[in-house]
């Protein structure tokens, strides 16, 4: 299986991006309220850093470099972060109209993926099982 990557360098991001983004992803993980049960969250810094370097590159999530958390982590906690706009709302704070930009792309993206011929979603989706940030906060 070829693995898409781009040329594409990524900007590291530095501390005091991080600090004024951060906040955004405060506690909004679901297993941050797990409290002892199985592995340990990784940090929203080192899965925002891995959504960052995939959106600047524009390569697939399978083509993470090692030194960020598990792609699959990564892209569930994206979908979560991406359909309640922090994504968009850091992009956009980070690097303004050129963020936004990117984020469109990967939007684009993800809905190619979607409407591609023979599609089937890996799990069973429907408004009533769906999670989202918004119902997460309720439900606490």
């Amino acid at each position: 299986m070829e693995i898409q990557t781009s040329s594409r360098t990524c900007p590291e991001l530095t501390e005091t991006q991080w600090q004024s983004i951060g906040p955004l992803f405060h506690g909004d993980h679901p297993d941050a309220t797990r409290r002892g049960r199985g592995r340990p969250a990784h940090s929203a810094r080192a899965v925002f850093e891995a959504i960052h370097w995939v959106l600047w590159t524009a390569s697939v999530w399978a083509a993470l470099p090692e030194r960020y958390p598990d792609f699959r982590t990564c892209h569930r906690r994206f979908k979560v972060w991406f359909e309640a706009g922090l994504v968009q709302q850091a992009m956009k704070s980070l690097y303004g109209d050129e963020g936004l930009d990117l984020c469109a792309a990967m939007g684009e993206r993800m809905q190619a993926c979607r409407r591609s011929p023979g599609f089937k979603p890996r799990f069973r989706t429907s408004p009533g099982l769906g999670w989202s940030v918004a119902q997460h906060k309720a439900d606490n």
